[in-house]
């Protein structure tokens, strides 16, 4: 099952500045990348993007479906609902969540109400669900192996 999770609503666009994302949508971000800044891989970033990113959360007690971070992030842009629309034509929305699992299947649940709400923003959710523990002394990357034979 879902242990942790994060969720991140990020507006990228090629020419309007994050500022304007900022002031259509209401929002303060967690993070702004402006076109041209050098990233950590090396690459040049070709396009602007502003983002509102919950950073990583665990499970309540009262929440064990996995969605707690996506349901946070919903709650934190609130504010922009009904704004989403009007940003400029060469803005594109999207709703990033990963999430962690426990066990080698990493099933999570998706509530009703909480699709209902993502919907009224009218925003796609990409997502990736991550099996293994990188900190898992046990797993085959902390090991050195890839799970293969030796011969």
């Amino acid at each position: 099952m879902i242990q942790s999770g994060r969720a991140t609503l990020t507006v990228s666009s090629s020419e309007t500045d994050p500022s304007v994302v900022t002031d259509l949508l209401g929002l303060e971000p967690t993070r702004v990348t402006k076109a041209g800044t050098l990233r950590k891989s090396g690459r040049v970033a070709d396009h602007h993007t502003w983002s509102v990113d919950t950073g990583e959360l665990s499970n309540t007690i009262d929440d064990q479906t996995g969605s707690h971070a996506l349901r946070a992030l919903v709650a934190l842009i609130q504010p922009a609902l009904g704004r989403l629309p009007y940003l400029p034509p060469d803005c594109e929305p999207r709703i990033w969540w990963s999430a962690y699992s426990d066990s080698v299947q990493g099933g999570f649940v998706l509530p009703a109400d909480l699709a209902a709400s993502i919907g009224t923003l009218g925003v796609d959710v990409y997502g990736t669900v991550h099996l293994d523990d990188p900190e898992d002394p046990m797993s085959d990357a902390a090991a050195g192996t890839s799970g293969g034979s030796d011969g």
